[in-house]
């Protein structure tokens, strides 16, 4: 029967030459399309490393001379760090809070971007002299935002008694050192004189937005006796003071909180002056990002449209054509069933050949290295997914192309068919 096909496909190759090649720019464009879109999808739904669920981040300043309250400098018994712990313990005390966390340059959403070059101490000689993402945080960060390591066991545990610990990403362990069983092993910032640290425990993979893909980096941990080392006299009010509730709270209900919180936000010059959910941080830095992916879904869908009434209309004329055919076939005697799966394997044969020149054109983008492949590694997976969901997309729009004229064709009378012939 393909035999039969073939010989009919040649016979009529001044109209099918222009449908084969209408299918073969439409396949090419679709399946770019579909592989960015895979990368997308991919990508967004990929686990991010931490929960924000019902974590909020609250604003930190110090009174200024001429506010009621202020402490003066004579009168100050306490640092900067010391009056940023106390604030930490005074609100993790209330029953709504779960847990209360410190960090700098590194909470989910906060743009952070503190770089240091590490290297490792046994480890890929190939790594040194390169800078990695610094990530301060307190030790209750991870029980904060329920960072875990790639083994899913609590972080928090694996660092007491541990004296100056380094909790690395599995991106960079296997960087480091090709494995992400890395625990005890030493490493060191860049620099004749580094100082060398061990490695505590290895968290999971952190991307720092939806559309992002995961990069290596590690968490140095702060203490209120190294914050002042770390950052300065004035760290406190600059320090990322995260705060989770039991329960989820609006924006009214938080403010509500704060008011009923009244002098324990307050800490010699150190207070609270507002709050927002990290959900308001990450719609702020993923927004544009949305609108991006927005377009390029509404474009790709515009697209998608024409191309099924495209293919759909061909193969609906060329099916309207040969109504004739259709009939006559039926007159003669020729089972309504057989003629439908002849038609339909007709074009689907055309279909299956422009495969070999589609298959070119997407080996020779792969050899240019045009797909995404920063966020997602191109597999055997992501290909067959890809190009053979273009190809069961086509297959589709080509069989429903196939069926309307197919299906007023079968009804035609024998005498009408005789006049068409």
């Amino acid at each position: 029967m393909i035999k039969h096909l073939l010989k009919i496909i040649w016979s009529q190759r001044k109209t099918n030459v222009w449908i084969f090649a209408e299918l073969s720019v439409v396949i090419c464009a679709v399946w770019w399309m579909t592989d960015q879109l895979y990368v997308d999808m991919r990508t967004y739904y990929s686990p991010m490393g931490y929960d924000i669920t019902n974590s909020w981040r609250f604003q930190l300043d110090f009174f200024s001379p001429d506010a009621a309250g202020y402490v003066s400098e004579e009168n100050y018994t306490s640092s900067g760090s010391e009056d940023l712990s106390k604030l930490q313990q005074q609100i993790k005390q209330h029953p709504a809070v779960e847990d209360v966390c410190i960090s700098f340059y590194s909470a989910p959403y906060s743009f952070g971007n503190s770089w240091t070059g590490i290297e490792p101490v046994d480890g890929d000689t190939t790594s040194r002299g390169q800078s990695f993402q610094c990530r301060y945080v307190s030790p209750e960060y991870f029980d904060m935002f329920r960072i875990t390591d790639i083994q899913g066991n609590p972080i928090t545990r694996q660092l007491e008694g541990k004296q100056n610990p380094v909790i690395v990403s599995e991106d960079m362990a296997l960087k480091f050192f090709h494995t992400n069983d890395v625990r005890g092993r030493q490493v060191r910032y860049s620099g004749e004189n580094g100082e060398s640290m061990t490695i505590a425990a290895v968290s999971v993979p952190y991307r720092d937005n939806s559309f992002l893909r995961s990069e290596a980096f590690f968490y140095k941990l702060i203490t209120p006796q190294n914050i002042r080392n770390y950052f300065g006299g004035n760290s406190a009010k600059n320090a990322e003071f995260c705060v989770r509730m039991k329960q989820p709270f609006s924006q009214d209900e938080m403010n509500e909180f704060l008011r009923e919180m009244g002098d324990r936000l307050v800490v010699n010059n150190l207070y609270v002056y507002s709050a927002n959910s990290t959900e308001h941080y990450r719609d702020i830095q993923t927004s544009k990002t949305i609108d991006e992916q927005n377009r390029k879904l509404s474009l790709m869908t515009f697209l998608l449209i024409n191309v099924l009434f495209g293919i759909t209309g061909t193969f609906w004329l060329r099916g309207q054509s040969r109504r004739g055919e259709v009939g006559l076939r039926i007159a003669l005697g020729a089972n309504k069933t057989n003629i439908k799966y002849f038609m339909y394997m007709e074009g689907l044969l055309i279909l299956f050949l422009t495969i070999p020149l589609t298959l070119a054109f997407a080996l020779n983008m792969l050899f240019l290295d045009m797909p995404d492949t920063y966020r997602l590694p191109y597999t055997t997976g992501r290909f067959l997914t890809t190009y053979g969901g273009t190809y069961l997309l086509m297959t589709v729009m080509i069989c429903i192309g196939i069926w309307l004229p197919v299906r007023k064709a079968e009804r035609i009378a024998p005498a009408e068919a005789l006049h068409y012939e």
